[in-house]
């Protein structure tokens, strides 16, 4: 998805504390409180993973496979492979669109897109994420935890989102943009280790054509 920051690609999730439903027990899966979610995603300080994405429109889906590394701080890179090979990156300051195949860069002032794109669940605070969203239907289904965020605003980029948890870790992010595609990624090889902030630099090739832009582009 090239006009898009798909992703995350990015917001997340959870301690386990109680039922608030206990006649639900017996049931495959039951409500729980979202204390999980907002204790996993204070542990999320570093996050690092190969991810298969899935975007459906029409009845038509495509598939592409990558790589995120992410800080709380604001800092993220996103690198996909083929067919797309574009980065996405963040330097806290502006986001970088970096397409080889066009060789261009494209570059505009980071702005509210955080807030408005689930990259945001990884690098901003849990006190923004719960201004920016309604988040209600916390469920479990064994060692598998869940919880839909709804967006505030009308004017956001993502209507949705369902963030799946699995051993305290982000397993899964489901959402459905304006666009109305519904986009679908699952993490693998997931880690929350200290990542080496050099490991977030971005090398931009000799000859990329620099595009600067002044405010958001969608």
């Amino acid at each position: 998805m090239r006009y898009s920051i798909s992703f995350f690609l990015i917001f997340f999730i959870f301690s386990f504390i109680q039922t608030i439903n206990s006649e639900s027990r017996d049931q495959e899966s039951f409500v729980e409180d979202s204390s999980y979610l907002f204790n996993s995603i204070e542990k999320h300080r570093f996050f690092s993973a190969d991810f298969e994405q899935s975007t459906l429109k029409d009845k038509k889906k495509r598939y592409v496979e990558g790589k995120i590394i992410a800080h709380r701080s604001g800092l993220f890179k996103i690198s996909y492979h083929e067919p797309l090979n574009e980065i996405i990156f963040s330097d806290g300051k502006d986001l970088y669109r970096l397409d080889s195949e066009l060789e261009q860069i494209n570059i505009q002032p980071l702005e509210e897109l955080l807030s408005e794109t689930p990259i945001g669940l990884f690098t901003l605070s849990l006190e923004k994420i719960k201004e920016l969203f309604i988040i209600d239907n916390c469920k479990k289904n064994k060692t598998n935890y869940s919880c839909l965020l709804t967006s505030k605003n009308e004017e956001s980029f993502i209507k949705w989102i369902t963030i799946g948890i699995k051993n305290s870790f982000f397993d899964s992010f489901k959402y459905l943009d304006t666009f109305d595609q519904t986009v679908s990624l699952k993490f693998k090889n997931v880690s929350l280790s200290n990542i080496p902030f050099e490991e977030f630099k971005l090398i931009i090739p000799e000859g990329t054509d620099i595009v600067r832009h002044k405010g958001n582009v969608k």
